[in-house]
C-alpha cells in the first residue's frame, strides 16, 4: 500500500488509542509528553511494525527524543516505507 503522511499520522494516533485509550488530536504531540506507560511503547511499536511490515523501531536509531512527535514519527516511518 502507498501511504501518505496523513495516513501515517492517523495510523499512529489510532494505534496509540488502541493500546492506551489516549486520544491524540494533534500532530505536534510528542508521545513522551503523554502519560503512556513505558511498556506500552513496546506494544505501540510492535503494532506499527505488524501493520506497516517494516521495522518501525528503527526510526529511533540515531535520533533524538523529538522523533516521537507524531509529525516527525510519521515522516520517519514514511522514509522506512520508501
Amino acid at each position: 500500500m502507498n501511504y501518505e503522511k496523513r495516513d501515517l499520522v492517523r495510523l499512529i494516533q489510532n494505534t496509540v488509542y488502541e493500546i492506551t485509550e489516549i486520544q491524540l488530536d494533534s500532530e505536534k504531540v510528542n508521545l513522551l509528553d503523554v502519560d503512556i506507560c513505558p511498556v506500552d511503547f513496546l506494544y505501540i511499536f510492535d503494532s506499527l511494525e505488524r501493520k506497516l511490515h517494516v521495522p518501525a523501531v528503527n526510526i529511533l536509531i540515531g535520533q533524538t527524543y523529538q522523533v516521537l512527535e507524531i509529525d516527525a514519527m510519521s515522516e520517519a516511518l514514511l522514509e522506512l516505507l520508501r
